[in-house]
């Protein structure tokens, strides 16, 4: 007799939403790691939950509730200068301060004075404001050591909290900098590396928006380390809804079009300052929240971090509206898939092939089908020295936030610079060999795809072609595919060709790309009249035809499927009549 059998485990629980992890990574990286200066990066204009306040709070609110007890929280910036939350807290060091002044005599040069004067007269000062707090943290220091041999501490240590700090310490080369700015670098680097400020048990935590913005020499201390705050997780972000909707004074509780997993899913990525804009705007109207309503977040979100560089696409097409290309359509299909297991994922595809063929396009419509954002790469080279960094920081940042994506980058073969060639300016090959590392994380993969679409794969760095054993030509369609092709485009927009017309419509489009037939359509749409009257008044540019057929040459030498090579060149890749087309080809779109 069989054994019954065993009852089903219980599903896990739900995780709960307690403490933000980056405080726990600043706990670590101070009272493990014993760094005295931490640098909080990334998400850092967000709102966080508090435990001790059970609410969501700014990043500030957030780090003073959890540190008050122990310490006694500044806040500084290069406008306000040193301020506190609590007014006794500058009135206990204002005591502390007066002491030290007795004991040191009226004539020492290290007499503080008035703190809370001195303050005021420093505010919009910043290299005062800097030198300021480096006498205040040693004041502390310096009563706090003669209270423990008194065998009773009573003043506490100070976390002070720098925000903006990267318009304080800047980066740049040393010699580069303005006087001011090194007379500020210099300042805190002497109060960092200082042993008595090691010894001191202070934390001075420095905000900004990327780790780039801040002078290395500030980095590059031992004494330093750096903590980057991620966009919210599942957990937070349910936590923050949820929250959301039993807060008083809330118009209606907040719907969603699609399940609320689902709808926790697709907000990764956002920061719950714009969750919070989706809910209001839901809330106010009393529509359900759609995916595109989120997506549309996400891509504001997207242009605020990198604007110029990047941006979120809502697809509006799908792959019923490519038109032809089964074969093609079939690839995109499995590649898609197969980047669903981490283990058969594809980092890079290469789309090749001539221009105004539809590589973006289908890449867009698969993309879509199998459910994955899109975001385009627009321009990763910035004007100003050092933003290219800052800007790589925030791409990084955005993609182990958003869920999976496709990412494209249009004539790929003009956007990234190369790590070989001499000529590359260091800025252009660091960032490079960033990228390159990037598309080869194997923490990404399944998660992250790069597609590269190019009329010129041959120009594309080595080590990006290595990474890509996915390289996709679109072709013109030949034959019967082509017929069938151009029927189904005019029949979508109602537009009969008669059969005693087609083949001569055939034969007067031989060289059409399939932008061209697009542009043919609305010329007969706008003059309604027939296909063939059309192409008697118009026809597509005959000026780049010799440029087209040289990057289908081009673009058969990278491609991975031979079945969707054009005939003309079916039986030629690999030969020596191949070689000779493909030098050709080269000296035709080097003119």
């Amino acid at each position: 007799v069989a054994p019954p059998a065993l009852p089903a485990p219980p599903p896990p629980p739900t995780p709960v939403y307690e403490r933000p992890a980056f405080l726990d990574a600043l706990r670590d990286a101070y009272a493990d790691r014993g760094k005295g200066v931490v640098v909080l990066t990334g998400n850092t204009n967000d709102r966080f939950w508090c435990r001790e306040k059970e609410k969501f709070l700014t990043l500030e609110q957030t780090v003073y509730w959890a540190y008050q007890e122990a310490f006694t929280v500044l806040r500084v910036d290069a406008s306000e200068g040193i301020s506190s939350w609590l007014e006794s807290d500058l009135t206990e060091l204002a005591k502390l301060c007066s002491r030290h002044d007795n004991a040191v005599g009226k004539e020492s040069p290290k007499r503080i004075g008035d703190l809370e004067r001195n303050i005021a007269l420093n505010r919009g000062t910043s290299l005062a404001t800097v030198q300021l707090l480096a006498q205040l943290l040693d004041v502390v220091y310096k009563a706090r050591e003669q209270q423990k041999e008194k065998g009773k501490v009573e003043a506490k240590r100070v976390c002070t909290i720098v925000q903006f700090s990267g318009s304080i310490f800047p980066s740049g080369d040393f010699d580069r900098l303005s006087e001011l700015d090194r007379q500020r670098l210099v300042t805190f680097l002497n109060l960092a590396s200082a042993p008595w400020f090691e010894n001191s048990n202070h934390l001075i935590i420095l905000v900004a928006d990327t780790k780039s913005q801040i002078n290395t020499r500030i980095t590059s201390l031992p004494s330093v380390d750096c903590v980057e705050i991620g966009m919210p997780e599942a957990a937070e972000r349910e936590k923050f809804i949820k929250s959301f909707n039993t807060v008083s004074g809330t118009a209606q509780p907040v719907d969603f079009e699609m399940p609320f997993d689902r709808f926790i899913a697709e907000t990764a990525g956002l920061p719950l300052t714009a969750l919070q804009e989706l809910l209001k705007a839901a809330s106010r109207t009393g529509k359900k929240i759609s995916r595109k309503a989120v997506i549309n977040q996400l891509a504001s979100v997207v242009k605020s971090q990198l604007e110029g560089v990047a941006k979120l696409k809502y697809i509006e097409h799908s792959a019923g509206d490519v038109v032809g290309y089964k074969k093609t359509g079939e690839i995109w299909r499995h590649t898609f898939k197969r980047c669903e297991n981490k283990a058969t994922a594809v980092p890079v595809v290469i789309v090749s092939g001539p221009n105004g063929g539809g590589k973006t396009f289908q890449a867009e419509a698969y993309a879509k089908e199998s459910g994955r954002l899109v975001l385009e790469l627009t321009g990763l080279r910035s004007k100003w020295f050092g933003e290219t960094d800052s800007v790589f920081e925030k791409l990084q940042l955005l993609l182990r936030s958003l869920g999976n994506i496709l990412i494209i980058v249009d004539e790929a073969h003009t956007k990234f610079g190369s790590v070989h060639k001499s000529d590359t300016h260091e800025t252009e090959r660091r960032l490079a060999g960033n990228l390159i590392a990037l598309q080869g994380d194997p923490s990404m993969f399944g998660k992250v795809i790069w597609l590269l679409a190019t009329s010129r794969p041959d120009e594309l760095d080595p080590d990006i072609l290595s990474r890509s054993p996915v390289q996709i030509p679109i072709f013109d369609l030949e034959g019967d595919d082509r017929k069938e092709f151009v029927k189904a485009l005019f029949a979508r927009k109602n537009i009969i060709i008669p059969d005693d017309e087609f083949d001569q419509v055939i034969a007067k489009t031989a060289s059409y790309s399939n932008r061209d037939f697009g542009f043919l359509v609305a010329e007969v749409l706008s003059r309604s009249i027939s296909v063939l009257e059309t192409l008697g008044i118009w026809q597509a540019t005959t000026a780049i035809r010799a440029k087209r057929k040289a990057q289908s040459v081009i673009a058969a030498q990278t491609c991975s499927y031979p079945d969707l090579l054009p005939s003309f060149l079916r039986d030629k890749v690999g030969t020596k009549e191949f070689d000779l087309d493909l030098q050709a080809a080269r000296l035709v779109l080097a003119g």
